[in-house]
């Protein structure tokens, strides 16, 4: 027992305390609505192509979880990058970001990174 709790006061040191063991924060968002998710990827691919967007709806109507929801990004990304241009399809992607905060892990609005200024790096 002495082993164990020594790794987990090891690994609550390096990641943050235990999930479980967290207290509930009253502050929390709620859990994100999958039907306004839903109606943003709607709105998202309602510029594409009718088969485009004949499909993507399908898939939008039969995902059953903010999950799948989630996963279906890269075909929403695909079918917009072909009718619209990948810039326009990275933007209108990226504006569904914030719908899915708090359910799924790496969500929340993209981070920006420094510039580490080497650009003209060359091989040896």
């Amino acid at each position: 027992m002495e082993l164990t709790s020594r790794v987990h006061r090891w690994l609550a040191s390096a990641w943050g305390p235990h999930p479980v063991a967290r207290e509930p924060d009253a502050t929390e968002a709620d859990p994100p609505d999958p039907e306004a998710i839903r109606q943003a990827m709607r709105m998202a691919v309602a510029p594409c192509s009718n088969e485009h967007r004949a499909r993507a709806t399908g898939q939008i109507a039969r995902a059953d979880s903010v999950v799948e929801l989630w996963l279906l990004r890269s075909s929403l990304y695909q079918y917009l990058a072909q009718d619209l241009g990948q810039t326009a399809a990275t933007q209108r992607v990226a504006d569904l970001l914030p719908l899915f905060k708090g359910a799924v892990p790496g969500s929340a609005a993209r981070r920006q990174f420094a510039d580490n200024g080497a650009h003209e790096q060359r091989l040896h």
